[in-house]
């Protein structure tokens, strides 16, 4: 089991979620407003300095195989970026345990 955790530019949140849905996740969690200090693209802080805010998105898999063909398909997703501000930062870790009934 897996969960994928990524973060994105509030203005690559919709057609990441449709993207997500196309791909038929099942679950997935959304954190509208997340300040981020970015590995590429412009900080975003919702300050006068660096304005603007990511969202974040969860999702949990107990299918390995659908969580790494999520991962590859960012990957994908990201190719497809106009700017480095519209990466989307993905990570993955092991689930110990997931509860869902």
């Amino acid at each position: 089991m897996k969960i994928i955790y990524c973060t994105c530019n509030v203005s690559v949140l919709d057609p990441l979620l449709k993207h997500f849905d196309s791909l038929n996740v099942e679950s997935y969690q959304v954190i509208e407003q997340v300040t981020a200090k970015n590995i590429k693209g412009d900080n975003r802080f919702n300050t006068s300095v660096w304005p603007g805010y990511n969202s974040a998105v969860i999702m949990q898999f107990t299918d390995d195989s659908k969580a790494k063909e999520v991962m590859e398909s960012i990957k994908e997703f990201n190719g497809r970026a106009f700017n480095d501000n519209e990466l989307v930062i993905a990570c993955s870790w092991t689930l110990d345990d997931f509860c869902s009934e």
